[in-house]
């Protein structure tokens, strides 16, 4: 068989990473690489086994905090060192016992019955933008729809004005993709000071005048003694913003693109909704909103499956492989909107389980419904480009061109 390059930063395997990963999964299931971060060269390990995936998810070899690996010389430049105070002091990024801290306090915050009463406030968001599209022959899905539905929806849970949501998602679309050109690179450290300084401001007015968001109650929970740093508020407000929109934008773009190529699927979920929630589990398996777990490195030397792994050296674990390993799913490569059961790892396991995950679930399940109840003649346009954006974490579509 053809060996595939591992080249996680080419377009072709962004377009389509499947094929290599699958050859990794059979062949070389821990396979070294090297990644570049700043003027660093690091080791790295691409996994892409269900099994080694879960076990280094929770193994206490491997860490989640990214500033004793990058931080280690005393050499960075203050672009890197505000990076990291905005991206790695958040719950996503810290191991007990401080990730037991920040993760307690947004559950005081963020919490399972605050989800679950949005579901009326996400109905009338998806049929505002649905009555906007009818008015179209054609649309790009991802501008008219996937994206504006949990934009809004985390919009109005933050606190975030309308007329800042645009320029968020333009900051974090910059953050969360890759590229090694001198220009990216310029504009990631200009849309890092940006979000920086637009968060300051947000933080001082909640402090100033609070309100019934999330920003005042984590900015409240600061005041009131809950431990939580200056540094730790800024980086939390950034998770869950990006966090709280990006997983679901891809949830859905992706989601309707295999539907809309897997038209008999389409069809068996439109005579049966009753499959939907099923249906957004298949969707988050099949089509990866999630592609590689958050970066984790190494906190000492160890040996797994017979590769000797040394402190400092990152592992990717392919969620993406995972979730179409042949060993856990039968015909992964097959969408059954029926599947079940259906362990997969789109949001994670074990501690750092995605604490969205509800939210995200919920918002998919209503733009799912909504979409296929109200555009029956929906499908693909031949005539435009499907593009897919570069990111290192995500995997997910710049533009889905549809005629309604």
């Amino acid at each position: 068989m053809e060996k595939w390059a591992f080249d996680l930063y080419s377009s072709e395997y962004q377009i389509n990473p499947y094929p290599t990963l699958a050859y990794y999964r059979e062949h070389e299931p821990i396979h070294p690489f090297i990644i570049t971060r700043g003027k660093y060269q690091i080791k790295a390990w691409l996994i892409t086994r269900y099994q080694d995936i879960t076990t280094l998810l929770k193994e206490d070899k491997v860490s989640k905090d990214v500033n004793n690996v990058l931080a280690s010389d005393g050499e960075q430049t203050q672009e890197q060192r505000e990076e990291l105070d905005l991206i790695a002091n958040n719950m996503l990024f810290k191991d007990p016992p401080d990730h037991s801290r920040l993760r307690t306090l947004v559950h005081k915050v963020f919490t399972p019955k605050m989800i679950a009463g949005l579901q009326n406030r996400i109905e009338q968001i998806s049929y505002e933008l649905i009555e906007e599209m009818k008015n179209k022959s054609a649309v790009d899905l991802m501008e008219n729809y996937a994206i504006p539905l949990p934009v809004t929806v985390i919009s109005e849970l933050m606190g975030i004005a309308k007329e800042d949501r645009h320029q968020f998602r333009l900051w974090s679309n910059t953050i969360t993709n890759v590229s090694n050109g001198t220009d990216h690179t310029q504009k990631y450290e200009t849309s890092i000071k940006e979000f920086i300084q637009y968060l300051e401001k947000l933080i001082e007015k909640r402090k100033k005048n609070p309100s019934d968001d999330i920003i005042s109650g984590l900015v409240i929970a600061e005041e009131d003694g809950e431990m939580l740093s200056h540094k730790e508020l800024l980086s939390m407000l950034f998770l869950l913003i990006v966090a709280g929109h990006e997983t679901t934008v891809n949830l859905i773009g992706n989601g309707m693109l295999a539907l809309l190529q897997h038209r008999d699927q389409l069809e068996k979920l439109r005579e049966h909704p009753e499959y939907m929630s099923t249906a957004v589990e298949e969707f988050l398996r099949f089509t990866n909103p999630v592609e590689f777990a958050t970066s984790r490195y190494a906190v000492e030397d160890f040996t797994f499956r017979g590769q000797e792994i040394k402190k400092g050296e990152f592992l990717f674990l392919g969620l993406a492989a995972a979730n179409r390993d042949p060993d856990q799913f039968i015909n992964p490569n097959d969408l059954d909107i029926t599947r079940h059961p259906n362990k997969h790892l789109a949001f994670g396991n074990g501690i750092h389980f995605c604490i969205g995950a509800p939210l995200a679930r919920l918002e998919g399940q209503v733009a799912f419904q909504h979409l296929i109840q109200s555009f029956p003649n929906i499908k693909l346009r031949s005539d435009v480009e499907i593009k897919w954006r570069h990111s290192e974490i995500f995997r997910g579509l710049e533009s889905l061109p549809i005629i309604l």
